[in-house]
């Protein structure tokens, strides 16, 4: 007989044996608070739309955010298109440069920008504001994680997932030198 091998889905939540090969990352929002929050934006999100949106993603931070979140709310019965936009964000100078841009048409439709960290509003301001030049009717948009705390913001999210503290984090599709992005929760590096 051949030696029995764990599942994928085995390890997903195996945080005890997943630590130690991803040196001392510790978890901040575990996957379970993860995914019971990313349901609960999905049933809003769902309620909150009257008509077929187009979800736009902020890459990279926000790719595994966005996937949950649509199949969720896709689950509930909202039906969408989906596309991706990618910026540069040059905190120093406080600017935003678009570098790939959606050939999704979104003149006179809904729109949801699905971005991971709101701190200063700039991202999503930039995205509201070109989207709005592409003739969407109305945009919301929605955010993992929220570490604006007591800073000078532009613009707010319509929703929020989690209110984070003000350190780096890194899984769930956010990174530090394009690693980590992978971890199924949001972690700082660290144990404490």
């Amino acid at each position: 007989m051949g030696k029995r091998t764990r599942s994928g889905a085995e390890f997903f939540f195996d945080w005890d044996r997943a630590g130690e090969a991803h040196h001392g990352v510790e978890p901040v929002f575990t996957s379970d608070e993860i995914i019971e929050r990313v349901e609960e934006l999905a049933a809003s999100l769902h309620r909150w739309f009257e008509e077929e949106p187009v979800a736009q993603v902020i890459m990279n931070g926000a790719m595994m955010f966005a996937a949950d979140l649509t199949r969720a709310m896709s689950a509930r019965g909202t039906v969408m298109e989906m596309d991706f936009i990618q910026v540069a964000k040059n905190r120093r100078a406080g600017t935003v440069d678009l570098v790939a841009a959606s050939n999704l048409p979104v003149d006179g439709r809904e729109v949801l920008i699905i971005d991971d960290i709101y701190e200063t509003g700039n991202t999503l301001a930039f995205a509201h504001a070109h989207f709005k030049a592409l003739g969407a009717a109305n945009i919301t948009s929605v955010v993992l994680l929220d570490k604006s705390q007591g800073r000078q913001t532009v613009f707010k999210p319509d929703f929020v997932g989690f209110e984070c503290p003000d350190i780096f984090v890194i899984g769930y599709g956010m990174d530090v030198a394009y690693r980590y992005r992978e971890l199924p929760f949001i972690g700082k590096m660290g144990r404490a």
